[in-house]
């Protein structure tokens, strides 16, 4: 079962690092304390919690889980150790270095805002995705189980009434005078920067994805990949572009996040309306879109490469060819293959591959990019071929490709799709899984896959089990034969066409792949 996290990144506002306006300092008056209690962040009138920012480099707060929130604030009233957050003071604000999470599930406690509550709810502009309200929930049980709510502690405290419990007692006390300690960098912006980064790359604080958004925070493709993630609700990393920059962004962004990761994924799977994408609250999805973005550029060039988009315009050109990509994968469009993510992007258990994603999304863009309008149009004329032999061969097709080594699996996974393509495109109705290895160097490796399934039903074979059932009765494309997904993309189609004197009665319409209707047929 993936393991649940709490979003709580509406607690603490995010603010530019290194900005200066020139406005007299609000800090200047504020000593370099040594601890931060509940009083200190609890009410909106309060001094340090209106100057309390997180920095633009710092990650989104969404990496604890219910259990690691429970524990930190148990830890809390027990007066049990907690490690000291370390801060910085620019001219306006006071920024958290280090302890976004410990002083962020103080206040989610305190509000009752585990990523649902009204601060959330503004936050993100009144949309809450489903998996975020339950995380939530989960994290209100947890810690009602093993704490109890701060209203508890407060309205026992307000009314004056003694606990017998002695346990209790010192809660009480801790929740009304304990604080946390805090540790001072001293220095310039960059010094605090550069203290952030050595602080959160040892151990394992910082995974690689993240250090490099991160790192490349004013970068097109990590912009990018920050604002799809979340249908550009949340933080607004893009706030100092001009307005007709920033709407453009923001339209952009909630297209490619509806084309990618709408629905929902719920496991086990009980639908065949799948996003394209998989998961958007996945540990995986910023490292696929910033993956995504390198290739939507076209100039095989990696984040790093980037220069800083200082106006928003290098940002606005990516999410384009982002989409024009996308849009030609999925939708209603005209030119729209509308393929089934199911059939492409899912292995047989229900489990969302996103090599498979990315080898496709790298094809069609070359493609796209090399105005090959011919690729296009043999690929629909062969679909219903294409597709039975990625159904048919799925489980051994991303077994071979898991196989290869990390650097290579990428191109193995194109390998794999332009190996199954190229056969039907050349007359093969079934393809040689023998020779598809051998071409990927892994022939040997046929012969090691086995299956030992235990005595329980998992979430995978239930998975598999509705899948296979569901596709016998599929819909498909008439003139392709290929899966159809009319969720996403389906155009309605005269069977005989208008000009031949086709009417528009029922018993004359068909449903088809908007390209299917568009090109292959006229």
């Amino acid at each position: 079962m993936p393991k649940i996290f709490t979003n709580m990144d509406a607690l603490i506002a995010r603010s530019d690092f290194a900005a200066k306006d020139g406005q007299e300092s609000a800090t200047q008056s504020l000593d370099n304390f040594e601890k931060i209690s509940l009083r200190d962040l609890v009410g909106s009138s309060n001094f340090l919690y209106k100057l309390l920012r997180k920095p633009d480099f710092q990650r989104e707060t969404t990496q604890w889980s219910p259990q690691q929130i429970a524990t930190l604030i148990e830890s809390f009233l027990n007066g049990e150790l907690i490690p000291a957050v370390i801060l910085w003071k620019s001219a306006t604000n006071v920024f958290v270095i280090d302890g976004g999470h410990r002083l962020s599930a103080l206040l989610a406690w305190a509000n009752d805002d585990y990523g649902d509550g009204p601060l959330s709810y503004e936050f993100f502009q009144k949309t809450i995705p489903g998996d975020q309200k339950r995380s939530a929930e989960r994290t209100r049980k947890e810690i009602a189980s093993r704490t109890g709510t701060y209203q508890h502690f407060a309205s026992r405290i307000a009314e004056g009434s003694g606990e017998s419990d002695l346990q209790t007692s010192s809660q009480m006390m801790n929740f009304a005078t304990r604080g946390i300690q805090v540790q001072w960098i001293t220095g310039d912006a960059d010094k605090a920067e550069s203290s952030f980064f050595k602080i959160n790359t040892q151990g394992s604080v910082l995974d690689a994805t993240e250090s490099r958004i991160l790192k490349n925070r004013r970068k097109a493709p990590a912009i990018l990949a920050r604002s799809v993630v979340r249908a550009a609700t949340g933080n607004e990393y893009w706030s100092k572009f001009p307005d007709d920059i920033q709407s453009k962004i923001r339209e952009l962004s909630r297209s490619i996040h509806k084309a990618l990761f709408s629905p929902e994924l719920s496991s086990p799977v009980r639908t065949l309306d799948l996003p394209l994408g998989g998961s958007a609250a996945s540990t995986q999805a910023l490292n696929l879109l910033i993956n995504l973005a390198e290739m939507a550029d076209g100039q095989q060039r990696s984040v790093e490469d980037f220069e800083d988009d200082g106006d928003g315009s290098q940002t606005v050109l990516l999410l384009a060819k982002f989409e024009k990509i996308v849009q030609r994968m999925v939708g209603n469009g005209a030119a729209s293959l509308g393929l089934h993510p199911l059939i492409y992007f899912y292995t047989s258990q229900g489990r969302h591959y996103d090599l498979l994603l990315q080898a496709m999304f790298s094809m069609v863009g070359d493609k796209l990019k090399n105005n090959d309008s011919a690729w296009f149009k043999k690929f629909s004329q062969n679909r219903g071929v294409i597709e039975e032999n990625l159904n048919r061969h799925k489980t051994i097709l991303t077994l071979l490709i898991s196989a290869l080594g990390s650097v290579k699996r990428l191109q193995g996974a194109r390998d794999v799709l332009e190996f199954i393509i190229d056969q039907a495109n050349s007359g093969e109705k079934e393809i040689n899984i023998d020779d598809l290895a051998e071409k990927i160097g892994l022939q040997s490796r046929l012969y090691s896959i086995r299956s030992k399934p235990g005595a329980d039903f998992s979430d995978d074979v239930k998975t598999s089990v509705f899948l296979k059932n569901a596709l016998a009765s599929a819909m498909k494309c008439p003139i392709c034969n290929g899966y159809l997904d009319p969720t996403k993309s389906a155009s309605y189609d005269h069977i005989e066409r208008k000009q031949d004197g086709g009417l528009g009665g029922e018993e004359n319409c068909q449903l088809t792949h908007p390209y299917c209707n568009t090109s292959v047929k006229n």
